[in-house]
């Protein structure tokens, strides 16, 4: 336990608690796989919760998820300028916001009732959870909801890197580079409304104490 602890990067508490209890965390799967230089989405398919589980990039619908803000707009200017913009533009795959913006491009209307219907989680716990940390679970459900990969399902809950996932290593600067230019401007639109209506409510906020 403390050897895989070590290789892990993971406190060994957590490590031979999960493992002594016979119910080890996703995530500690994944985090022990890279210390024994296994494929993570290999061994976390060997367990029943995750036996369909295939490397697989995001799908379109999705794809503007995992792109934050900064570097979604730096690519709508690139694109405005007729600049290609690089995959290294964009910024990390995964950030503060990324649970929030996958759900949105995710729900028609009723994925809130849906997962409370099909999980029994209450719309409040389901916010809390997409502004902190999205239970593997629920982003699964979310996924086959959405016709989603799978597998983004477990980028989104931080289980895998989207290299870990089977994503191509240029999917997203392809995306953003080749999408309609008209499409890129209505996400693009969309985040600075949110980035918009959240500044505002920080700044009601700071007046208010103030």
């Amino acid at each position: 336990m403390v050897r895989l602890a070590q290789l892990s990067g993971l406190p060994r508490l957590r490590v031979t608690q999960q493992v002594s209890r016979g119910s080890v965390a996703p995530a500690t799967v994944t985090a022990i796989a890279r210390g024994l230089d296994l494929d993570p989405l290999t061994e976390l398919s060997k367990f029943h919760q995750f036996s369909g589980l295939v490397p697989a990039s995001p799908a379109a619908d999705e794809l503007p998820s995992f792109i934050a803000t900064p570097g979604l707009l730096q690519a709508t200017v690139h694109r405005l300028k007729s600049v290609i913009t690089d995959e290294a533009e964009l910024g990390e795959e995964t950030y503060d916001q990324l649970a929030l913006n996958w759900f949105a491009l995710a729900d028609e209307g009723n994925l809130r009732a849906h997962i409370q219907q099909e999980l029994g989680i209450a719309q409040p716990t389901l916010w809390k959870m997409l502004r902190s940390r999205l239970r593997e679970d629920v982003s699964l459900e979310i996924a086959r909801y959405a016709n989603f990969p799978l597998v983004s399902a477990l980028v989104v809950s931080g289980v895998l890197t989207g290299k870990e996932a089977g994503w191509d290593a240029d999917c997203r600067s392809r995306w953003v580079n080749n999408v309609p230019l008209g499409q890129l401007l209505a996400v693009a639109e969309k985040r600075l409304h949110e980035v918009g209506k959240q500044e505002r409510n920080l700044e009601m906020f700071e007046n208010h104490l103030g």
